[in-house]
């Protein structure tokens, strides 16, 4: 008996699995223009001070009353979209930082009050999109309504690896 309702359990499961995702659809026109839109991967000059890649890019043509910018997906992960314009230039940053920080040590015992300080996991979010490594994805809300824009053709520039700091000498 449970072999003839177990496949059909798993079924209904995987179903219901299914049905239950968002769909995210890629809007093909949106109602701004993205401009000069490049990616640079940097690292700092000491030790410890981290690495990360930066996506610039020149958004124009933005109705700030109904648009809102929102994330950024490229590479596998996901990040605030971030306005640094000047003088209403329309520049828009994604800041992807590399974690420098390493995994904390989980403590087994057989007492499992020891255990108690031991952090969850932290399970990553699956990334919802299947892109190129040159393209990206805007997330935005217009009227309130969450919409995707795929950006193309993201320029790769070289690499920017900045100074260490002059030693302290006395």
């Amino acid at each position: 008996m449970i072999k003839k309702i177990l496949p059909i359990l798993l079924i209904i499961g995987f179903i219901n699995c299914s049905s239950s995702q968002k769909t995210m659809t890629m809007q093909e026109e949106v109602p701004f223009k993205t401009e000069s839109v490049f990616a640079q991967v940097w690292t700092a000059g000491q030790e410890n001070g981290g690495s990360g890649i930066n996506v610039q890019m020149t958004i124009t043509n933005l109705d700030t009353e109904t648009i809102v910018l929102k994330d950024f997906y490229f590479r596998g992960r996901k990040t605030t979209l971030q306005d640094a314009s000047t003088n209403n230039n329309g520049l828009f940053v994604a800041y992807f930082i590399n974690s420098t920080k390493t995994e904390k040590e989980i403590m087994l015992h057989e007492n499992h009050k020891k255990e108690a300080g031991n952090e969850p996991p932290h399970l990553e979010e699956k990334f919802p999109f299947t892109l190129e490594n040159n393209e990206g994805v805007i997330s935005y809300t217009e009227n309130g309504t969450l919409k995707y824009h795929k950006v193309k053709n993201i320029i790769e520039k070289f690499p920017i690896h900045y100074p260490s700091a002059p030693e302290n000498k006395q």
